[in-house]
């Protein structure tokens, strides 16, 4: 029974999809003392991995220095002397894979997240890794294309810390937590007029010329002014000096 059962898991392990490789995934199949001297890693068609990873490591007993692992389907296919990649590699294009800390899932994860911020598709990756100079921090360079083949953008990636040091073809991610400009307003100054005093009279040049009549004929207190006062009035300002 038991033989049985280990059999019916066998089959069913082996009709599983093998899983994808990643980059480094493929680097750790290759002898250690070889990934040391890793200096280049290609791969095409990644949707988003590769079927096959080229692993480029310069080796010094050869004359050019070049040695070509192939992985595919989790295992070595193919070690060769020769790559189509390089024709000649020198010591001070090691890499070496612990200076590698980006793996090709965060690459295409970084990819989708450009696309969609442009608005695009894409259906393919290649994957570049090398160094351009004895100096220089190696750099994946992640190209991608659509399901028509069309190069739809072009992203080059720092290896050991994953700094996006160009996007071509790709809009800039929007930053995260940055918050939406607020909209603008014309701003007008008041204009600085003194406020009236809303229990106060209007002035006389407000008022009609019937309304500054009926003024001048009451007094202080409102009352009527009669004609004997006003005639009063009018002698006494008669004998006034002033």
């Amino acid at each position: 029974m038991r033989i049985a059962v280990a059999l019916m898991a066998l089959t069913f392990a082996g009709s599983l999809p093998a899983a994808e490789l990643t980059a480094l995934a493929a680097v750790k199949l290759i002898p250690q003392e070889r990934a040391a001297r890793l200096a280049r890693i290609e791969a095409r068609d990644g949707t988003p991995e590769a079927d096959r990873w080229y692993l480029l490591v310069q080796d010094p007993n050869d004359e050019n220095g070049v040695h070509e692992f192939v992985v595919a389907n989790g295992e070595i296919v193919s070690s060769r002397p020769i790559s189509q990649f390089a024709e000649k590699l020198q010591p001070q294009d090691v890499i070496g894979v612990a200076a590698i800390k980006i793996d090709s899932d965060q690459l295409a994860k970084l990819a989708r997240q450009y696309a969609q911020a442009s608005n695009a598709t894409i259906s393919r990756i290649s994957y570049e890794l090398k160094k351009e100079g004895a100096d220089a921090a190696p750099v994946w360079k992640v190209v991608c294309f659509d399901d028509t083949d069309k190069r739809v953008g072009e992203l080059v990636v720092t290896a050991g810390k994953g700094n996006v040091i160009s996007h071509d073809g790709f809009a800039p991610l929007p930053r995260a937590g940055t918050p939406k400009k607020p909209a603008k307003f014309a701003v007008y100054a008041e204009p600085e007029v003194a406020k009236a005093d809303p229990s106060a009279p209007p002035p006389a040049e407000e008022y009609p010329e019937t309304e500054q009549r009926r003024r001048r004929e009451v007094d202080d207190r409102g009352h009527p002014v009669g004609d004997t006062m006003k005639n009063v009035g009018r002698s006494i300002r008669k004998f006034l000096p002033f």
